[in-house]
Parts: C-alpha cells; structure tokens; sequence
C-alpha cells in the first residue's frame, strides 16, 4: 500500500487504545476481528486502510460506535455537536480524558510560544467547537485568556474599545475572522499583535502573506482541527519561514490520491492516540474525514479541508483557490460561494462566487478571476466551458453587499451557501 505514516507512533499507547475498542466498541470489535492486535503496528492501519477506517457518516451508528463505558454512563461525559462534511449534526461524546489529551496537543507549542500572552479569544464557546478546548492546553502556560463576544466583530467601535482596554497581544479565531480584523483594526493594535492562532478554514499561502503584512509583529499557528479528534496538527508561519505541520497525540496515515490534479496530495486519515488507562468518548481508527495534505518529502506542509470543496460536474472547486486569488487584490476584502448543488429539482450545478470590493469597482476583475480560476483548477474550466456540464458566475459587487440576500441554509463553510437540496 503506497503512503505515508506520521504522528505519534508509540506502540503501546496504540496497542492499548485499540484493545479498549474491541473491548468496548461494536464498530472497532467487527474491524478488528482479523488483526492480532498483540502485533499491531501504525503500518497495520496503512496496509488494512481498506478494512479499518471510519467516516463521518459512519457517526450517525451511535449505538455501535460509541463505546459501553458511554452508553451505559459508567464515565461522566458530555456531547459536542458538529455537522462538518455531512451537512447534518453529528454528536460526539468527550470524557475528562479527552479533555487531557487537548491538553497534550496545545502544550507542545502553548508553553513555548504563549507564555506571557494576553489573548484574545472569537471562537465561540460552543459545545460544537473543538477549539475551544485548547483553553485545556493554553492552560499550562502563563497567559491570560479573554472571551470577545463574536457580535463585536460587527461592531468596529465597541470592539477597538475592548482590545485597547485589556492591551491584547494576541489574537484566537477562525481565518476569515482574523483576515477582517487585520482590514480593520487600527495600526496601533495591529502592532501590539505578537501571536495570532487561527484555523477552520484553509489558510493559504496568500492569506497568511497578507494578515503577516498586516499584523507585522505577529507569528501565526495555523491549527488543523477538529470536533471527532481536537487540536490534531499544527504549523507556524512567519514571515520568513513555514512549518511543516506537528501531529503531537495524533497518528496519521497519509494515502496518495488518486486524483491526477492533485498527484502531490494525499488523503488524511486519523487515529486518536490514548495513554494508558484513559477513555475516549469516541475511539478514531483511520478517520476518513476527506481533507487533503500536500507532502514534500515526507512532511505535511499544507491541508484542503473537505468542507471548503463544492462539486461541478465532475470537478471540485476548493475554497483554497478562490482565496488564493481573491486575496492577491488589495482591493477585494470579501467573498461567498453560493451553491446551486445537482439535484432533482437542478440538472446542473451552479457556483456563483460574489467578490466584494472596496472603492471604484475595478474593470474585467470578472473575468480576470474567473480566467485564474480555470488556470489553477483545469477540471472545472472542462465542466464549465467544454462539457458545459456546469455554470460558473463571478459577481463583483461592493463590499458591504457580499452578503446581501444570501441562501437561509449555510453549507459546509461559512463561505458556502447552498440553494436547494444537496444529494
């Protein structure tokens, strides 16, 4: 089997998680039922990649992939909800041990580069938010840890007020709400900015070159995340070097696509690592989540997050490139994708992408982005011109009417609408 292995590879600790969900778990019990697992190995899971794994589909199976421990309430836990890449809610039980474990995760990177920090935190306090866990994780290192209400993202005044009063120096929230405060915080606390932690959507190269230039103190940690695992992997970014990405408490098998336009990226699949004697309120083996890594020898060095992908025809459309060349205008500040998905009711889909700008709107930058796009992603420029099995429609309307009269029902991504029914 042609991939890659990284991430924490301790046997034992990988022994004793999987012998916990045979034991206890219907799901890990059939998997599981032709392995030794006496003998098994990180190379195991790569080599049975396509026996053992779990989707997020697979999720909805609650009575066969939650373990005995909670469905019979023996250990105290709590749900957290999440819809990610199924487009409805998935529940997802946490224990005081996975809480612990985001400890793990953020400590490797928390104690090093936090310590000291005023930060101020716009992720919301959700029991579907996996970020805010990392607070289990900034709590080993000396920082000072600020909740802003998300609604002062809309209200400039209120929210440069709050920043100055409690001198912040650092910034926690998803990467378009950290890409609009380096728009539009003023000069002196954009300074003051020495570290900005920020994930949900793809980061790309172009972003983060953008929010550097505009916070030009800062360092950024782009989180990879999520509900099912936690504060999986991260990278730093400065201005003069990119990480690869760490996975500290994580496994991950990486198994080339078969996608010849991305022959540099490979499939990620999770195992979620547990020390010896603690439980997991949802047991991970091989999690096919669906995102993307592109691995330059050997290392992880950037991720497409499945969520941020429409589908034309027999093409994707991945946000990551549409941010990519949004951005490489100063004046463009914004951007949705509405979704007219296939359907009974929709023989072809549809991706409108509204750009919002700021001054006089700028002649041809239709065409100019819609050319881009077909330049960086050859599949959708055969669906939408040759096949014309699709429509593609760049909208350039002032800034504050990007979000005007958008669909009631928001997809995958807060970028993503979709009209109608998605099958």
């Amino acid at each position: 089997m042609e991939g890659l292995i990284v991430g924490k590879k301790d046997l034992e600790s990988l022994r004793y998680t999987a012998e916990t969900a045979y034991k206890t778990t219907e799901f890990w019990k059939e998997k599981f039922s032709n392995i030794n697992l006496d003998e098994l190995t990180p190379d195991t899971l790569l080599s049975e990649i396509s026996n053992i794994f779990l989707t997020p589909h697979d999720l909805y199976e609650v009575g066969k992939v939650w373990p005995t421990y909670i469905k019979n309430l023996d250990v105290f836990h709590g749900i957290m909800r999440t819809s990610g890449t199924t487009g409805k809610p998935k529940r997802v039980a946490f224990t005081y041990d996975d809480k612990k474990r985001y400890r793990r995760q953020a400590r490797s990177w928390a104690r090093e580069h936090l310590e000291g920090s005023i930060m101020a935190s716009f992720t919301a306090p959700l029991p579907s938010s996996s970020g805010v866990f990392a607070i289990e994780g900034f709590s080993d290192a000396n920082i000072r840890y600020h909740q802003i209400p998300i609604q002062y993202l809309r209200m400039r005044d209120t929210l440069i007020k709050e920043l100055k009063e409690i001198k912040a120096t650092g910034i926690f929230g998803l990467t378009a709400a950290v890409y609009n405060l380096s728009l539009t915080l003023p000069e002196d606390i954009r300074n003051d900015i020495q570290l900005i932690i920020m994930g949900g959507e793809t980061l790309t190269t172009e972003l983060a070159k953008v929010v550097l230039e505009n916070f030009p103190n800062a360092v950024i940690f782009d989180v990879f995340a999520s509900t099912e695992d936690g504060l999986t992997g991260y990278r730093l970014i400065t201005k003069k070097k990119v990480t690869p990405f760490s996975f500290s408490e994580s496994l991950i098998v990486l198994k080339q696509t078969k996608d010849e336009e991305y022959k540099e990226y490979h499939e990620i699949y999770i195992t979620k690592i547990m020390n010896d004697g603690e439980l997991t309120g949802l047991p991970l083996f091989n999690y096919r989540i669906g995102d993307l890594a592109k691995v330059v020898d050997g290392d992880v060095v950037s991720i497409i997050r499945e969520k941020d992908t429409i589908s034309l025809g027999g093409a994707k459309l991945h946000i990551d490139q549409v941010m990519d060349i949004v951005h490489r205008y100063p004046f463009l500040v914004d951007f949705v994708i509405i979704y007219h998905p296939l359907s009974p009711d929709n023989p072809k889909p549809k991706a409108i992408i509204k750009v919002g700008y700021v001054g006089e709107k700028p002649a041809g930058i239709e065409d100019e982005i819609r050319e881009l796009i077909y330049e960086a992603n050859n599949p959708v420029r055969y669906e939408v011109e040759e096949a014309k099995s699709s429509e593609l429609i760049v909208e350039a309307v002032p800034a504050e009417k990007v979000r005007e009269g958008l669909p009631q029902k928001p997809g995958k991504t807060k970028r993503i609408f979709i009209v109608g029914r998605d099958i």
